[in-house]
């Protein structure tokens, strides 16, 4: 291949980008023939522009990506041929980008940093006690939810909203490495990102969380209609409660409006969850969510069952709630089905509802029943609370074997 000007190098990363989403500067490097100096420059140029978002070794697509800035398709078709770039676009590749068609979840939802401290029991009131360990991460119910639906093969569109802050650069660098295909980042200029203080207890695996909401709840309307099209391009529409209550009604109205299925994770529980209730096909609270939604105390089988009657007859057609240790009671026209829970060794529940409900809407979005699909997500969140920190999604390669 002949040298290119920095243009045609342009040209080419912005298609190569429109297939792969994200890219290394090492597999751009060698695509092009030029240096890794010269990868970056480039890449500084398009973040400039806004096309990219620069990552730890690599880049990805930016909201306001477009990959035909420049156009010069003669030069994509000769790479296109070449030897090299036959190894990057792999048949597989190709196979997965029908599949995903079948396979698109749009995720509204949060991003905070967690902050956790390991304890050999939580403190008492007015207790100060020293932690056995310590670290940061990244959190938030929808960046959870929407990385173990990417790990469980769904095709994942994410939109959620940061700060301009010291923690930005952390969420972007974090999103651009889970595999969830798009990423819709929006900024505050006046709240920060979203945080969350988490306990968790060593001896039991059960954790304490206190969040700070920052920019997930400044998502404006206008946001949310810039975000129109891949809502309505989405099979199944999928979002939490850790945003604001007006823009997660706008968006759920959006997909309920053009057929796109609704799922609700009611979480945290928030007094205006009712309102909602007319747009959501499935919900999945987990029995304190449940006992508030309702009113009736969940602390058995037998009280779930009449929680996800009474859910029902508020409005909704499905109901999954998920019961921690003691499994899943699925309720669907008009029937149970009971998911029986997994033993695992905990050591860390935070997140593991995020894990639930992302791997049950990559199984719901493949065509799965929803009782199969509960049963696959059930084995992915025993998994999950084997692992430490809420955004260590495990791989979904494990779960036939924990199944």
């Amino acid at each position: 291949m002949n040298k290119l000007s920095r243009n045609e190098r342009l040209t080419v990363i912005l298609k190569l980008l429109s297939e792969h989403k994200t890219l290394s500067n090492a597999q751009l490097a060698k695509l092009l023939q030029v240096t890794p100096k010269t990868i970056r420059c480039d890449l500084v140029q398009l973040e400039n522009e806004q096309q990219v978002i620069r990552t730890h070794g690599g880049v990805q697509i930016s909201v306001n990506f477009d990959a035909d800035k420049y156009c010069l398709d003669r030069l994509l078709s000769q790479l296109t041929a070449s030897k090299t770039l036959s190894g990057l676009m792999t048949q597989n590749l190709m196979e997965n980008r029908v599949n995903n068609m079948k396979n698109n979840i749009f995720i509204l939802g949060s991003f905070n940093v967690d902050i956790v401290a390991t304890l050999e029991r939580f403190p008492q009131p007015g207790e100060t006690l020293h932690a056995l360990s310590n670290n940061i991460g990244a959190g938030g119910k929808g960046a959870n939810q929407a990385y173990a639906a990417a790990k469980a093969g769904a095709n994942v569109t994410f939109m959620t909203k940061i700060g301009k802050d010291q923690f930005s650069h952390f969420a972007k660098e974090h999103l651009a490495t889970t595999g969830i295909d798009k990423t819709i980042i929006v900024e505050s200029d006046t709240s920060p990102t979203g945080n969350a203080l988490i306990y968790v207890c060593e001896t039991s695996g059960e954790n304490m969380i206190a969040v700070h909401s920052g920019a997930n709840t400044e998502i404006t309307s206008a946001e949310i209609l810039q975000a129109e099209q891949h809502i309505v391009g989405a099979n199944l529409f999928l979002t939490q409660l850790e945003n604001n209550i007006d823009a997660i009604r706008q968006s759920m109205k959006i997909a309920h409006t053009h057929g796109v299925r609704v799922v609700l994770n009611p979480a945290p529980y928030h007094e205006d969850t009712p309102t909602l209730l007319e747009f959501v096909d499935v919900i999945t609270p987990n029995e304190t969510e449940a006992s508030l939604m309702t009113g009736i105390e969940v602390t058995d089988l037998s009280s779930a069952k009449l929680a996800a009657e009474k859910i029902n007859q508020m409005g909704v057609n499905t109901v999954v709630i998920t019961r921690g240790s003691q499994g899943v009671l699925v309720y669907e026209n008009e029937h149970f089905k009971e998911v029986a829970a997994i033993k695992c060794v905990v050591t860390d529940t935070t997140g593991a509802g995020d894990a639930f409900n992302g791997a049950l809407v990559a199984q719901m979005v493949k065509g799965e029943t929803l009782f199969n699909a509960a049963k696959y997500a059930n084995a992915y969140a025993s998994l999950a609370v084997e692992r430490e920190g809420a955004a260590n999604m495990p791989d979904a390669s494990l779960v036939a074997a924990r199944l």
